[in-house]
């Protein structure tokens, strides 16, 4: 930690940039959002700005912040600094490695309007087990019945790009057909494919040729969770925030993640759909209150639970007034890493995400709808009302369909 002298000696570069006032402490705990919060990353903070900032005063910021850490040791400088920066619609603000003293000194910057801890978010699967596939019968079937067979348009999202942001993609998988590709990857040091299998798994039921819901749809991976299925709010923003300014203000992102409420990533999401993208989440799978969590609490999102084959919510699915639709989610069967054939069944809110997004993509495709509040829109008129057991009554009884039959 840096001592109490030191820090009123680095204050003072900067005491006209920051107009700190008298009280180091002034402001801290107010603008930290979640100090608190558990699950939280050592020394890795996320910085939002003023909505009404201009442009030279956020570079006014960071140059200052910049000077501070210039000025110390060379061990605290390699770890500590601006690790990324966004600049959104809705979310402008970065990413830092720092000690508590510092945060306390930005948090006294006029210019940023609040603070949150990193944490930790991870894929959400569950256990493997063995099952034939039934989710695409129970997508394009009003019926409550299972069926067999998987009902859709020829188009079947054509010329529509989905982009995952996950743990990757395997694009040479036989399921993609050349369809799939790397994007971006914020995990540093890995490899730019999936290394844990979550991320392929979920493209397979977006896009596969077997398994997915939009056959034809181009999928982009964009990787954010290490082998182990494990990231940081931080490193999700920064994924969210590549798609933003990449996909030309159309497309879908697919978000098979999450972990414990983060204003700033809710932020970067409704940034995001606000651009012109339709972002489907998962609503976590803790079988509690979705909206505790992010980003399954985004309201701009499209938050998906998850069933079993037989239309009940699924014993870890979450719940409550933020999930939107339900689709299958538990023993799916899709596309994985190892070789160019292999598959694997999971279970998860991560497994049912996928089948909205690929139905956004689908629907996208068929109908040319142009806007996210027009998907999400066509997603609830088609969905099929009252056939799920098992919701709490604060839960919408809504069951993801595509029309078809």
């Amino acid at each position: 930690m840096v001592s109490f002298l030191r820090l009123v000696a680095l204050a003072a570069c900067i005491i006209p940039l920051f107009a700190i006032p008298a009280t180091p402490e002034y402001g801290f705990h107010a603008k930290v959002r979640n100090l608190n919060t558990p699950n939280y990353i050592e020394n890795s903070w996320i910085v939002v700005y003023r909505q009404d900032i201009t442009d030279s005063q956020i570079d006014t910021h960071e140059k200052s912040i910049n000077s501070i850490i210039t000025k110390r040791d060379q061990t605290s400088r390699a770890a500590h600094g601006i690790k990324a920066k966004w600049h959104m619609k809705s979310l402008r603000g970065y990413h830092i490695h720092s000690n508590e003293d510092l945060i306390s000194l930005i948090s006294a910057s006029p210019e940023v309007e609040y603070i949150e801890r990193d944490t930790r978010v991870s894929a959400l699967d569950l256990n493997t087990q063995d099952s034939a596939p039934y989710g695409l019968g129970s997508i394009s079937h009003r019926s409550a019945q299972g069926s067999s067979q998987y009902v859709y348009d020829t188009s079947a999202g054509k010329e529509v790009t989905v982009y995952i942001v996950d743990t990757g993609v395997y694009a040479e998988h036989s399921e993609f057909n050349g369809r799939a590709s790397m994007g971006a990857n914020f995990v540093s040091g890995s490899a730019n494919t999936d290394e844990n299998g979550h991320g392929t798994h979920c493209a397979g039921t977006i896009g596969g040729s077997t398994y997915g819901v939009a056959k034809n749809a181009t999928i982009v991976a964009v990787k954010v969770l290490n082998a182990e299925g494990s990231g940081s709010n931080s490193g999700v923003i920064s994924g969210i925030n590549w798609v933003a300014s990449n996909a030309g203000g159309s497309g879908v992102l697919s978000m098979s993640l999450g972990g414990y409420y983060s204003a700033a990533l809710n932020q970067a999401v409704t940034s995001t759909v606000n651009s012109g993208v339709s972002v489907i989440v998962a609503a976590g799978n803790d079988n509690a209150n979705a909206a505790l969590y992010s980003p399954a609490s985004a309201q701009s999102a499209v938050t998906v639970g998850a069933i079993s084959s037989n239309n009940a919510k699924a014993s870890f699915s979450n719940y409550g007034s933020v999930v939107d639709v339900f689709a299958p989610g538990v023993n799916i069967l899709s596309a994985w890493i190892g070789n160019k054939t292999s598959t694997n069944t999971i279970s998860g809110t991560s497994m049912a995400t996928p089948h909205v997004a690929g139905l956004a993509a689908y629907l996208i495709g068929l109908e040319n709808l142009s806007s996210p509040n027009a998907i999400s829109n066509r997603i609830s008129s088609l969905a099929v009302n009252g056939q799920i057991s098992g919701l709490p009554y604060s839960t919408v009884n809504r069951r993801a369909y595509n029309g078809a039959s």
